[in-house]
C-alpha cells in the first residue's frame, strides 16, 4: 500500500519552495503585507512562527492600538493580533511559546499612562496584558528561569525622572520593579550566568543579578545604544553611538565587558554605530555604523584579539542578524532599500534588494530564512538565506575521542538535564588520533552507556541554539550507538545534551573540510545490499557462513553486485547485526589496518541492530569486521566517497538541525504501515532544491515489533535494503544518507509505527 500525505497535513509546506536557492545564492522569495509601520521582529524557531510589531496597527495616523502580524514560516500566510499603543519591542520564549510585546504607550495613545506588555500565547494567539513602567522600550527573556525583563525609559514617572526594569514572572505574570539608570534603552540576558545587562544613556550599563535582583553599574562610552552577548565567552558588547565624544563628532566605540570580572575594554569602530550581533561559533562581532545618519560600513571585531576590519555596505546600515549555522551576516540598509549579506569567512558583501527603509530583521537559522521589516512599505521581505560553504570528506583511522566512563579514565557521566561541551580537535590531539585542525564537520559514532532509562541525547555545534531534535534514545537503558555527521562549533567543539544521566563514547572515522586536492567528493548509489551472511546467493566472500564471535573477517566490497567503482576510497554503509546471542560490540574498519579500539554498534539484548557507518576502503577496497559474539551480518550501501571531478560529484552542506517530519504531529497523529512519501524540499526546514542526498536521523516509535524501516529515493522501486530494525518494539534511531531525485523520499514500514525524521545537512553539487 502506498500512502502519500498531503502537503498541508504532512509538513505544513513552504508554498514558494520551488524558488528555493542554490547552495550559494540568496533571494527574496516572498513579500508579506503587514500592519502600518512595522518596527520590531522576532521568531520562534521551534514553531516556525515570525512576529512583527506594527507601531500604528492599521491606522496610518497612529490613533489606534498597534498590532502584531504573525507570519507562518511554512506558508507565509499571516494573521493579526491586537496589542497596546505603539508596540516598540518584542521577545519570544521558545520554551513556553509565549511572546512578549512592549507597548510604549500602553492603553493610552498620548503615552500619559504607564506602558504595558502584551503576552501572546503562541499556540492560540490569545493575549494577556501586564502593566509595567512608563514607556517600555526593550524586552528580553531568560528561557531558563522564565523571567522577562522590560526596560521602562521613564520608570514610574511620566516625567522621566528615573528609569526602571520590570521583571515579569513568565509563569504567573506577577511583576517586580528594579531601579536602573535614567532612560534605559535596551536589555539583554545571559541565561548561563543569569545576569541581565541594561544600557543607560548616562554612559553606564546596569547589571542585574537574576537570582537576587541586586544591581551594579559599569561605566561605558557615550550614548550606549544597544547590546550583544556571547554566552560562550561571557563577553558583553555595548555599542556606544558617540564613542568617547559627547558631541558625537568622532567614531563610535564598543565597550567589551568581561562578564566574570566586569572589567572593560574599548574598541573603536565606525561613526555612529547603533546595533551589533555576535556569531558565537566564530567569535566574531558585527557592528553596523551609520544608520539613519548615512554611514556605509560594518566593523568586524575578532572576539579573541579585538582586532577590527571594516566592510563597506550600502547606505544606512542599521539592524544586524546572522545565521551561525551558515556563517552569513545580514545588515539592513535603511538608506538604500536593500540588505547586505556578508560572508563570514571572506567578509565579501552581496546585496539583496528589499523594501524601503528596512528597519528590523530576524533570522530563523533552522529554516535559513531572514525576515526584513520595511517600515514605510508596511511589508516584510522573506529572504532564503545562502547555504554554508561546501565541504568534502577526509577519511581518518577510526579512533576514540571521548569515553566519559571513569573506569576508562573519563571524568564521569553527563548529568541528566545538562549539556557537556567537547573540543574535538583538542581531544584528538590528546588521544593521538588524526589531526582535526582543518575539520569543519565530523563523521562520528556516538554511543551511550546509561545507568537507567535515557529519554534522548542531542548533539549539535557548540554556539548554535540547542535544536529540537534527537540523536539517539535508550528508553530501556541499554548500551546504544548511532552515527552522526555534526558540524563543528566554537573552536571546533560540539555540545551534547542528555535528558538523563549517561556515559558517552565518541569515535571518529573522518571529517569534512573545504575542498582541496586531498578531499573526497560524495557520489550517490541506488541503495543496494552489499553483503548478507544469511544469503547463499551473495558473491563469494559476501555471503555465508555466519561470523563467529572473536574472529575478524574480510569482506571484498568491490565484488558485490552493487556496481561500486574501484575508485571508491570510503563507503557510506548501513551495517546490520543479527546476533545469535547478546552482542557486546561490532567493529568495522579498513582492511590492511590494525583493528582500532572503537565500536560501530552494540546489541547487548541480542536484538537485530543497524547503524550507519562511513568506512574507508582498505586494501583492495575491502573492509574488515570483528564481532565480539556470534552474528549474521548485513551490509547495505547508499553512496561512496572518491576523488572529486567525477560525474555527479556532491559536497556536504551543513544546516541547523531541524525536524522534517513527526507523524505524531500530523493530522490526528496515527502511526502508519506500508509506504509513505515525504516531501523534504517543501518542508518547513527548507533544504535547498539542489540537494541530491539528505543526512537524516530517523527514529521509529513502533506500536509493537517492527521488522524493518526502509528509506529510499522517491520515484524508484523500493530496494531490498533496510535503514533500521526494531524487532523488540523499542524506540530506535539510525542515521541515514538518503539520495533524492526530486526533493521527495519514500519510507516503508513493515509494521505499524510512528516516524520522526531530523535533518542535519545535505549533499549537493
Amino acid at each position: 500500500m502506498r500512502r502519500s500525505v498531503s502537503l498541508q497535513l504532512l509538513l505544513f509546506a513552504f508554498s514558494v519552495a520551488a524558488l528555493s536557492p542554490s547552495p550559494v545564492a540568496q533571494v527574496v522569495i516572498a513579500t508579506v503585507p503587514v500592519g502600518v509601520q512595522p518596527t520590531a521582529t522576532a521568531a520562534n524557531p521551534a514553531t516556525n512562527q515570525i512576529y512583527v510589531t506594527n507601531r500604528c496597527g492599521s491606522d496610518p495616523n497612529c490613533g489606534s492600538p498597534g498590532t502584531v502580524t504573525v507570519i507562518d514560516g511554512a506558508s507565509n500566510g499571516s494573521n493579526s493580533v491586537n496589542v497596546g499603543y505603539k508596540p516598540q519591542s518584542i521577545a519570544v520564549n521558545a520554551v513556553t511559546n509565549q511572546i512578549y510585546v512592549g507597548n510604549l504607550c500602553g492603553n493610552d495613545s498620548s503615552c500619559a499612562s504607564p506602558g504595558t506588555v502584551t503576552v501572546i500565547d503562541g499556540a492560540t494567539n490569545n493575549t494577556t496584558t501586564v502593566s509595567v513602567g512608563y514607556q517600555p522600550r526593550g524586552v528580553a527573556v531568560n528561557t531558563v528561569t522564565n523571567q522577562v525583563y522590560v526596560t521602562n525609559a521613564c520608570g514610574n514617572d511620566a516625567g522621566c525622572t528615573s528609569g526602571t526594569v520590570t521583571v515579569i514572572d513568565g509563569a504567573t505574570n506577577n511583576t517586580t520593579t528594579v531601579r536602573v539608570g535614567p532612560s534605559p534603552r535596551t536589555v539583554i540576558v545571559n541565561p548561563v550566568t543569569n545576569k541581565i545587562y541594561v544600557t543607560n544613556p548616562s554612559q553606564t550599563v546596569t547589571v542585574i543579578d537574576g537570582a537576587t535582583n541586586n544591581t551594579l553599574t559599569i561605566n561605558v562610552g557615550f550614548s550606549p545604544y544597544s547590546l550583544a552577548l556571547d554566552s560562550l565567552t561571557n563577553k558583553i558588547y555595548v555599542v556606544n553611538t558617540c564613542g568617547n565624544d559627547p558631541l558625537c563628532n568622532g567614531p563610535g566605540t564598543v565597550t567589551v565587558i568581561d562578564g566574570t570580572t566586569n572589567n572593560t575594554t574599548n574598541v573603536t569602530v565606525g561613526s555612529k554605530p547603533y546595533f551589533a550581533a555576535v556569531n558565537p561559533v566564530t567569535n566574531k562581532i558585527y557592528v553596523a555604523n551609520g544608520g539613519f545618519t548615512g554611514g556605509n560600513t560594518v566593523t568586524v571585531i575578532d572576539g579573541t584579539t579585538l582586532s577590527t576590519e571594516s566592510v563597506t555596505v550600502a547606505t544606512g546600515p542599521w539592524a544586524v542578524a546572522l545565521n551561525a549555522a551558515t556563517n552569513k551576516i545580514y545588515i539592513t540598509n535603511v538608506g538604500s532599500a536593500d540588505v547586505t549579506m556578508i560572508d563570514g569567512i571572506s567578509n565579501f558583501p552581496t546585496f539583496i534588494g528589499v523594501g524601503n527603509a528596512p528597519v528590523a530583521e530576524v533570522a530563523n537559522s533552522v529554516t535559513n530564512r531572514i525576515y526584513v521589516a520595511n517600515s514605510p512599505d508596511n511589508t516584510v521581505s522573506v529572504i532564503a538565506g545562502a547555504s554554508a560553504p561546501p565541504l568534502q570528506f577526509v577519511a581518518v583511522p577510526p579512533c576514540r575521542l571521548v569515553d566519559t566512563r571513569q573506569q576508562y579514565g573519563g571524568g564521569g557521566p553527563i548529568q541528566g538535564g545538562t549539556t557537556a561541551t567537547f573540543n574535538l580537535p583538542q581531544l584528538a590531539q590528546a588521544a593521538g588520533c588524526a589531526d582535526l585542525s582543518l575539520a569543519t564537520a565530523y563523521s562520528l559514532n556516538p554511543a551511550v552507556v546509561p545507568p537507567g532509562p535515557l529519554g534522548y541525547l542531542t548533539i549539535w555545534p557548540t554556539g548554535e541554539d540547542q535544536p529540537v531534535v534527537s540523536t539517539l534514545n535508550s528508553l530501556d537503558g541499554r548500551v546504544k550507538a548511532n552515527a552522526a555527521i555534526v558540524a563543528g562549533g566554537y573552536q571546533g567543539a560540539i555540545s551534547v545534551f542528555a535528558s538523563n544521566t549517561t556515559d558517552l563514547v565518541l569515535d571518529i572515522d573522518g571529517y569534512f573540510t573545504p575542498p582541496s586536492q586531498s578531499t573526497l567528493a560524495f557520489y550517490t548509489l541506488p541503495p543496494c545490499r552489499v553483503a548478507d551472511t544469511r544469503d547463499p546467493n551473495q558473491p563469494a566472500g559476501l555471503g555465508p557462513p555466519f561470523m563467529p564471535g572473536g574472529q575478524a573477517r574480510d569482506f571484498p566490497i568491490l565484488k558485490s553486485n552493487c556496481q561500486i567503482p574501484n575508485t571508491a576510497q570510503a563507503y557510506s554503509f548501513n551495517v546490520t547485526a543479527v546476533p545469535h546471542v547478546p552482542l557486546g560490540y561490532l567493529t568495522v574498519w579498513p582492511a590492511g589496518q590494525p583493528q582500532p579500539l572503537v565500536s560501530t554498534l552494540n546489541a547487548p539484548t541480542g536484538t537485530t541492530t543497524a547503524n550507519a557507518a562511513i568506512v574507508p576502503a582498505g586494501t583492495g577496497g575491502d573492509v574488515d569486521v570483528y564481532p565480539s559474539n556470534n552474528i549474521d551480518l548485513v551490509i547495505d550501501i547508499n553512496g561512496y566517497f572518491a576523488a572529486p571531478g567525477g560525474q555527479n560529484q556532491l559536497s556536504l552542506y551543513p544546516a541547523a538541525p531541524c525536524r522534517i517530519l513527526d507523524t505524531r504531529q500530523v493530522g490526528n497523529g496515527q502511526p502508519f504501515v506500508g509506504e509513505l512519501t515525504v516531501d523534504v524540499v517543501n518542508s518547513a526546514c527548507g533544504p535547498a532544491a539542489t540537494a541530491q542526498a539528505y543526512v537524516f536521523n530517523a527514529t521509529v516509535v513502533p506500536s509493537g515489533p517492527l521488522g524493518y524501516l526502509t528509506l529510499w529515493p522517491d520515484g524508484v522501486q523500493q530496494p531490498l535494503v533496510a535503514t533500521l530494525n526494531a524487532v523488540d518494539g523499542a524506540v530506535t534511531s539510525n542515521m541515514a544518507i538518503v539520495p533524492t531525485n526530486n526533493g521527495l523520499i519514500d519510507a516503508y514500514a513493515s509494521n505499524l509505527t510512528q516516524l520522526i525524521l531530523d535533518i542535519s545537512s545535505y549533499f549537493a553539487p
